[in-house]
């Protein structure tokens, strides 16, 4: 069976972290390890890129340290030892700056802003796993959002994430009116056709767990995303 392995991005590395510019249509872990190719996840990509640099290990250790879906693009951490581990306590407690560029449906008013709601998870049909809850049963989430451009039918926003919860940022965008485009769960009947939802992590900032060292890292934006812009730009 001919390999599926991928081309591994890599923005930063070190012995106790790995950051990688992941690509769309890959996720981020296997949930079934029995079977594996070896090319069914970013995790297993970057596993084999390690093997082919220490030539002649027998194993190596990777835990990815956040998650983004499967069709998001961009900045992703993984730990290559147990202190590189401990960056996932700062990634829980959301000491880590996390921001998204994003293009969405509709104009945007407002320059800046903030997206308050509580979240919960569940079944809403039509692949839907989080919606939008009342403050007594949902998880209060929050989202900074600040413009970058409008077009006649869409903007291009930076987001910030205050909290973490799944699918965050997709619900959120759909919550107000300005869905992602190309979001086929949170935007299906879409305006604008995109092949997948148009959110990249384009940027991080943390402190290293073995030192303390301040990092700030940057993925550009993909081609597709920027061919999505200069189409909408006209």
């Amino acid at each position: 069976m001919a390999s599926k392995r991928r081309y591994i991005d890599v923005i930063y590395e070190d012995r106790d972290l790995i950051v990688v510019n992941k690509p769309r249509g890959l996720i981020v872990e296997s949930e079934f390890k029995k079977g594996n190719s070896g090319a069914g996840s970013l995790c297993d990509n970057v596993r084999s890129y390690l093997m082919r640099k220490f030539e002649g290990a027998r194993g190596v250790f990777i835990r990815p340290l956040h998650r983004l879906d499967k069709e998001t693009t961009g900045l992703t951490i993984l730990a290559k030892s147990k202190a590189g581990l401990k960056l996932s306590e700062e990634i829980k407690s959301h000491k880590i700056m996390r921001e998204y560029v994003a293009v969405v449906e509709g104009k945007i008013e407002k320059e800046n802003g903030t997206i308050k709601v509580p979240l919960i998870k569940g079944d809403f049909g039509h692949g839907k796993k989080v919606g939008v809850a009342d403050k007594n049963s949902g998880k209060m989430t929050v989202t900074h959002f600040a413009l970058k451009e409008r077009y006649e039918n869409a903007s291009m926003i930076n987001l910030r994430l205050e909290t973490g919860f799944t699918h965050q940022i997709r619900v959120h965008l759909a919550s107000i009116g300005h869905p992602l485009i190309g979001d086929k769960v949170y935007n299906p009947h879409g305006k604008i056709p995109f092949p997948r939802q148009a959110l990249h992590a384009g940027r991080i900032v943390f402190y290293h767990p073995a030192g303390g060292k301040k990092i700030e890292l940057k993925a550009p934006l993909p081609k597709d995303m920027m061919e999505l812009i200069d189409n909408l730009r006209g």
